[in-house]
Parts: C-alpha cells; sequence; structure tokens
C-alpha cells in the first residue's frame, strides 16, 4: 500500500436513482477532509487529526479499544504522538457512500489503513479496512464515529 492518499476517480458514490450526482460535492468535501486528516497525522498534529471529529465521535481502534468524545480521542493523538516509533497512518477511501433520511445527510467511507512505525527490529506496517460514519450538520461533514481493524503487519519490525 502506497503512503500517499489514493483519491482516483474509481471510488463509487451512490445516490438516488434519481439524482446520480447529487453527493459528488460531497463526496469531494469527504475525500479533501480525508486528505487533510492523513495530513495532519503525518505531522503529528493533535488539532488537525481532530478537525473532522463531531463533538461525541467515538472511534474503535483496530486492537478493539474505543475512544469515547473528542476530549479523550484528542488525549488519544497526545499519547500516540508521544511515542517514539510511531510515524504515521494513512487512510486510503475505497468507497463514500451518500445519502438522506429524515432531512438528515450521511455519509459511510470504507478504505484500508496503514500505519507506519519504527523499531528496533526494524519497520511495522500494521494494516486494515476502516469505516467511517459522517454527518452533515450546518453544512459541514464531521465523523461521527472510526472504526479501525487490524488484519496483520508487514515488515521486520512487527
Amino acid at each position: 500500500m502506497s503512503a500517499a492518499l489514493s483519491l482516483s476517480g474509481a471510488s463509487p458514490v451512490y445516490a438516488s436513482p434519481s439524482k446520480p450526482s447529487a453527493y459528488a460535492e460531497d463526496r469531494r468535501a469527504i475525500l479533501a477532509l480525508r486528505a487533510a486528516s492523513n495530513r495532519a497525522l503525518a505531522a503529528h498534529d493533535v488539532e488537525g487529526a481532530m478537525a473532522v471529529a463531531a463533538d461525541d465521535y467515538v472511534t474503535v481502534g483496530g486492537d478493539g479499544s474505543i475512544e469515547r468524545g473528542a476530549a479523550e480521542n484528542r488525549q488519544g493523538w497526545v499519547e500516540e504522538f508521544a511515542t517514539p516509533s510511531h510515524d504515521r497512518y494513512v487512510r486510503t477511501p475505497a468507497e463514500v457512500e451518500i445519502g438522506q433520511r429524515k432531512g438528515v445527510l450521511r455519509a459511510a467511507e470504507l478504505g484500508r489503513w496503514e500505519g507506519i512505525n519504527h523499531k528496533p527490529a526494524g519497520e511495522a506496517r500494521p494494516f486494515g479496512r476502516y469505516f467511517v460514519h459522517w454527518t452533515k450538520a450546518s453544512g459541514v461533514w464531521r465523523a461521527v464515529s472510526e472504526t479501525y481493524v487490524t488484519l496483520g503487519c508487514r515488515g521486520p519490525g512487527c
């Protein structure tokens, strides 16, 4: 997996049959937020990493750990970035599906993630799949929850 964010045009967006491109602008906005979030993680920028999070944001980590609320998630990034071996995480979206029900616009982002850690034994690259629940309130997309599943690790540092 490349450390660069893939924003190929192949990622599908699903909308109502009568409006096939109704959510194209929203899809671009979500992909831009993901790219900015990846840049923030690479720079160990806590505020940038948290910029996409709703106040009640919940993360389920690849190890099954759960962080509830923006404050707990912010502290998690502070601790992660303070770990000397930690370099970054990269999330690569594969699909963004957007829809609306009862006046609330929501999106589901599915993709692959990879971590990059430098260990004494060599580089470790844990990887897996992720899912993000987005909602748009007051014209702004925010992540409500993110779930990560660790599926393996590549490299001598694993």
